[in-house]
This record gives C-alpha cells, sequence and structure tokens, in this order.
C-alpha cells in the first residue's frame, strides 16, 4: 500500500527526532502541520516546497516517498541489465527490467520507467519476436515525453526495424525521417535516427541516400558521446563502404565498431561486428583473416547462447574452410549447426547450397546435382533471386559435368529468371 503523503512527512519528521514546531517554524505553525500529518489538510504546493528544502529532499522525494539518489541507481540498475543481455544472461536481464520498471512507476519516474519498458522490447528484439518487440516499443513511446533525447531516438530505431521486419519499410523510413526534420536535441540523439535510416534505405534501392547518411553520420560521430550509438553507426556505414566498393572504409567501421562494443561490455554486437568482418574478408579473398574472425565470433556468440548468429557464423566459416580446400571440415561444420539453420529459410537454402558445393568438390557430382537443385527450389520459393542464380549456376556447371547438357541448359534458363526477378 502506497504511504500516504501525511504520514511520511510524519516519518521522516520523527526520524529526525524533530517536533512538529520544530519543522514548521519559521513558515508555518504547528497545528496546521498537525493536520497535513494526520491527513485532513492537504499541503499547498508552497508548504511541500518549504517542508522539502526543511528536509534536505527534493519536492518529487518527498511527494513520491523517493529515496535521495533512486533514480540513478535505478537507470544504473538498468545499464547492468542491458550488459547482461548482451552477455546472453536473458533471464536474468529481463528479470531486472520488469523489477525496475515497477519500482519506477512507484516512484513516478516517467524516464525511467520509459527506459525500462524499451529494454523489456529490447529482450524481445534480441529474441527476435518482432511482434513483441513493437508492441513493447509502443508501451515505451506512451512516456517518450519524458525521456532523454537519446532514448526517443533509440525507440524510433528499434520501432522501424520491426516495420522494416514486418515487411513495412515506407512508415518506417517515414518516421525516422520525420523525427531528423524536427531536429533531435543532441548529437546522439541525431546519430541514433540516421544509422536507423541506412539499412530500410539500401534494401529500397536508395544507396545514394544511405550513403548521404553515412557521410552526414561521420561528422556527427565525433560529437556523439554514447559509444555504443557510435559504434551502431560503425557497423550500419560499413555495409554503405561494402555496397559502394569501398572495402577499406568499410572494414575500418567494423574494426571500430568491434572495439567500441567490446569497451562497454556488448559482447553479442562485438560477435556481430567479427561474424559481419569475416565475411568482408572472405569476399576480400583474405581468408585467413576471416577464418580467425568468423572463429573468435562463433565461439564468442556460442558462449552467450546467441544461437542464431552461432549458426550463421558457422556458415560463413564453412564457407571460408571450403574454399581453403577443407570440404570435410565444411561439411562438418554445416552439419553442426543444420537443425538451427533450418529455422531460417535463407539459411537453410544457403546451408544446402553449400553443402552441394562440397560434395561437388568431393567428385560426388550426384549428390551435388541433388543438394544444389534442392537449395534453388528452397531460394526460388521463398523469392531469394539473388542466391538462386549463383545456386542455378553451379547446378548448371554440376549437369554438364555430367554430360546432361539439356539439363545443364535449363538451369542456367531459370537462374536468368532469376536474375530478372532480383531487378
Amino acid at each position: 500500500m502506497t504511504e500516504p503523503l501525511g504520514a511520511r512527512i510524519r516519518r521522516l519528521r520523527t526520524g529526525r527526532g524533530w517536533t512538529q514546531r520544530e519543522l514548521a517554524e519559521p513558515g508555518y505553525d504547528r497545528g496546521f502541520l498537525a493536520k497535513v500529518e494526520t491527513g485532513s489538510r492537504p499541503p499547498s504546493e508552497e508548504m511541500l516546497a518549504y517542508l522539502a528544502g526543511r528536509l534536505g529532499l527534493t519536492v518529487d522525494e518527498l511527494r513520491f516517498g523517493r529515496p535521495p539518489g533512486v533514480a540513478d541507481e535505478l537507470r544504473a540498475a538498468l545499464d547492468e541489465g542491458y550488459r547482461d543481455l548482451e552477455q546472453g544472461r536473458t533471464a536474468t536481464a529481463e528479470e531486472r527490467f520488469a523489477a525496475v520498471g515497477k519500482e519506477a512507476a512507484g516512484y513516478h519516474l516517467g524516464d525511467v520507467e520509459c527506459y525500462a519498458r524499451f529494454c523489456q522490447a529490447e529482450v524481445k528484439w534480441q529474441l527476435f519476436d518482432v511482434s513483441g518487440a513493437q508492441r513493447a516499443l509502443e508501451h515505451a513511446d506512451e512516456l517518450a515525453g519524458s525521456a532523454p533525447p537519446w532514448l526517443r531516438a533509440m525507440i524510433v530505431h528499434r520501432w522501424a526495424g520491426c516495420r522494416f521486419q514486418s515487411g513495412d519499410p515506407g512508415p518506417a523510413i517515414a518516421r525516422i525521417e520525420a523525427e531528423l526534420a524536427a531536429g533531435p536535441a543532441d548529437p546522439d540523439a541525431e546519430l541514433c535516427l540516421l544509422t536507423a535510416l541506412i539499412h530500410p534505405l539500401m534494401e529500397m534501392g536508395g544507396l545514394h541516400r544511405a550513403r548521404r547518411a553515412a557521410e552526414d553520420g561521420r561528422r556527427l560521430a565525433r560529437a556523439a558521446t554514447r559509444p555504443d550509438f557510435v559504434a551502431r553507426f560503425h557497423r550500419q556505414a560499413s555495409q554503405v563502404w561494402q555496397a559502394t566498393g569501398h572495402a577499406d572504409r568499410a572494414d575500418e567501421d567494423l574494426t571500430e565498431a568491434c572495439r567500441l562494443f567490446a569497451s562497454v561490455g556488448f559482447d553479442r554486437d562485438a560477435a556481430r561486428c567479427r561474424w559481419a568482418r569475416g565475411y568482408l574478408l572472405r569476399r576480400l579473398g583474405r581468408l585467413d583473416e576471416a577464418r580467425a574472425e568468423l572463429t573468435a565470433a562463433r565461439d564468442q556468440l556460442r558462449a552467450i547462447g546467441a544461437e542464431e548468429g552461432f549458426a550463421g557464423a558457422t556458415l560463413e566459416l564453412a564457407e571460408v574452410r571450403l574454399r581453403q580446400g577443407a570440404p570435410a571440415e565444411a561439411a562438418s561444420l554445416v552439419a553442426e549447426v543444420r537443425e538451427l539453420l533450418s529455422r531460417d529459410v535463407e539459411s537453410l537454402g544457403e546451408a544446402t547450397s553449400l553443402l552441394g558445393q562440397v560434395a561437388r568438390a568431393r567428385g560426388d557430382l550426384e549428390a551435388a546435382t541433388r543438394l544444389l537443385r534442392e537449395a534453388f527450389e528452397i531460394q526460388t520459393g521463398a523469392s531469394l533471386h539473388g542466391a538462386a542464380v549463383s545456386t542455378a549456376l553451379r547446378l548448371g556447371d554440376a549437369l554438364r559435368q555430367r554430360g546432361h547438357l539439356d539439363a545443364a541448359v535449363e538451369a542456367y534458363r531459370r537462374g536468368l529468371d532469376s536474375a530478372a526477378g532480383a531487378v
């Protein structure tokens, strides 16, 4: 039960060993304070401010029974919970977020409660529960008016990510751009919004606009104060530089993002940056470096229980090992995570295609044909046209090696059809 204001004033007074007269005078008389303490007279705002000053408290600490410094303590608890989440202690983090949110609501700390609600949405996001994350973010948005600019921006960032993942990129981009047009109040907030804009723009074919956001963010990052926001920006900007043929800049961004995430204890994000860098290095033909990065990434992701990330990094490592002439190890790596990969159609198609390439490298052209055909059907069925084109080329080559020229021509033709669908 919430303690009545009058009872709280009496408790604080007696705890200091004061009489009613000692607390009330000289601003008010003892009799008036007595009525306030029994609840028969509510204090005016002026009297509340006077009593708070006498007791060494803020008005809200007195009004809501907040212990001094509790807001900072609760924010610190949420920061620690976020690190728990990033290090794979999801249940611990979720429990902490719920407890802090309840306590913040009891103390009428709207900004802290908003942060707790956002953190609860982050749990859903990390667990790939997009609809659950969006509902939690909309709940957080109800209190965003009292939140600091960086937190309001992060709510928009994640909300837009949910809409994009749900296949609704238009509203996602529109809201981010509206927030940017309104003029965010600080560099961290603006950088967060620019970061949120990059990926959906690229996926919608707006590479020029995405590059402009990356250039603007690069300048803004120098003034930002939150290392996690700067790290997220570098990770997203790397996609722009890869798409525009600036591999060195992409590598620099991913290396810096990994360093910054590690510096604040965000192990999950640091590992994902290493995974992304391994992918980049593989494409650049720097296979030994790619192998080292991907091995470290998958070990870290496995340690924190990030199954999807572990599976993805393992699949990428298998690709590297195949290119390094170790098809048996590549097949073993895929087999290790095949069940996890089956949860996602894109990963399943990629894994099946890779197994087809392994079979071909071993000289088992019949198995290669079967697996590549299966991968092609998975990819075309899911409208993964870019991946299907590559698989069709490999399938045609395998069929041609077997002397099945008509079937090879048909595979190439279907690859061309997929290429048309990708445009």
